[in-house]
């Protein structure tokens, strides 16, 4: 006799081989839920719909992409709205557009062109001095891409220096010090990178089966999908033996 881990009671194992955590009543009970058709709303538009598995979060590849799109626009205006961050995405725009102009040049791809022949000035007054966003000296750029320059020559400069620069950085997973010019990098490899991917998803794992219920219902989860498995492999058994 052993105590149910979801509801306590007492039960007798049912189990031969091994022992078994849940009586048959939250076990049955998990399998019920687990067969019933789910019910949810999607996170981006709020329609009802019954996803196959619990990992869907949206109803439609539309509303997976509208999502994303507006994740990474909000995550990219917290991002500029850091003077120096801004600065240093414009200065990695600026070697991108070099980099590309370099190859063009060669003939590897061809030269676009530019945004201010195709377009006149719509904004006579962009062109009159104004402060630099990041140390506050007054400048009066010329227009670029249609677009008037926010920085100084001297913040510009140091924004490309900073970008070429190279980091020495302690891995987060192993702490191994390594180089880097790339402001993104947090792992000194690719062995590092996925250790913490795993290690993250134990964490998480092990945090959400910690509650009973969540516990009992991944067991049913998996007995269903064990089924079907097994089902689909019975049934390409006898066509091949067909």
């Amino acid at each position: 006799m052993k105590a149910c881990r979801a509801c306590g009671r007492d039960f007798e194992n049912f189990y031969r081989a091994a022992s078994h955590a849940y009586c048959k009543r939250c076990t049955a009970k998990a399998d019920r839920e687990i067969a019933r058709p789910m019910r949810m709303d999607c996170r981006e538009c709020g329609k009802a719909f019954s996803p196959k598995t619990h990992a869907v979060r949206y109803c439609s590849d539309a509303c997976r992409a509208s999502a994303a799109r507006r994740i990474d626009a909000e995550s990219r205006r917290r991002h500029m709205a850091d003077p120096e961050k801004r600065a240093r995405r414009l200065a990695g725009a600026r070697a991108s557009a070099a980099a590309y102009a370099a190859r063009a040049r060669v003939g590897k791809q061809p030269q676009r062109a530019s945004r201010d022949a195709a377009s006149p000035r719509r904004n006579a007054k962009a062109a009159e001095p104004h402060p630099c966003v990041l140390c506050g000296r007054s400048i009066a750029p010329p227009r670029r891409r249609g677009r008037p320059t926010i920085y100084c020559k001297r913040c510009t400069a140091k924004a490309n220096r900073e970008l070429g620069r190279e980091r020495t950085l302690n891995c987060k997973e192993c702490g191994k010090k390594f180089t880097t010019s790339n402001r993104v990098v947090r792992y000194c490899s690719d062995a590092c990178r996925a250790d913490i991917r795993r290690r993250v998803a134990r964490e998480s794992a092990r945090r959400r089966l910690a509650d009973p219920e969540a516990r009992i219902l991944a067991a049913a989860r998996a007995r269903a999908h064990l089924a079907t498995r097994r089902g689909k492999e019975k049934g390409s058994g006898r066509r091949r033996n067909a």
